[in-house]
């Protein structure tokens, strides 16, 4: 058995525990991601205009993060621990892609890190939410902690993406 597949049967045993784990696990893994919304409006609406910017660049970063994300997916079609894994189970219904990179965990820290840029405040609230996400992915079966980790990367690359893909756009307007 892998190093991979043993962190993540660790972290499920955790939550595994008792009902009330298992229900702490499908809260982090399937909604916890929807807590973005509610910032992404709070700040476009009362925000000041740097906060009000990162938001629309927090957005672009999130549709890059799942363009990325679901093409590697795709391509590299990496079995879930639930499947692969006899002391894994799937705590939430299974999802229809491959497991690398985790998709959620792009998106989060995509928005994450356009806010980050610009708030300290809200990005530290942003990677708490980003950090549940991701243990909760590893604690429903669905991801392992490479998979976490890939997800990541594809999420910082995506803000990266759309911050220089931004200022190019700018730099040529002023010409």
């Amino acid at each position: 058995m892998t190093f991979d597949a043993e962190i993540a049967i660790f972290i499920q045993r955790f939550f595994l525990t008792s009902t009330l784990g298992i229900g702490f696990a499908v809260l982090l893994s399937r909604y916890l991601i929807f807590i973005f919304i509610p910032v992404l409006v709070w700040l476009s609406v009362y925000g000041d205009n740097q906060e009000k910017h990162a938001v629309k660049e927090a957005a672009w970063s999130m549709g890059v993060a799942i363009l990325i994300a679901e093409i590697f997916s795709l391509l590299l079609l990496r079995i879930r621990p639930f499947l692969s894994v006899a002391e894994i189970v799937s705590l939430i219904p299974p999802p229809l892609t491959s497991a690398f990179p985790s998709t959620h965990v792009s998106i989060a820290i995509a928005a994450t890190a356009a806010l980050f840029s610009v708030s300290r405040r809200w990005g530290y609230f942003c990677a708490i939410i980003a950090l549940g996400i991701a243990i909760g992915r590893v604690a429903a079966g669905v991801h392992y902690p490479s998979d976490i980790i890939g997800g990541m990367l594809v999420g910082v690359f995506a803000f990266a993406a759309v911050r220089l893909g931004h200022k190019a756009l700018r730099l040529k307007t002023k010409d």
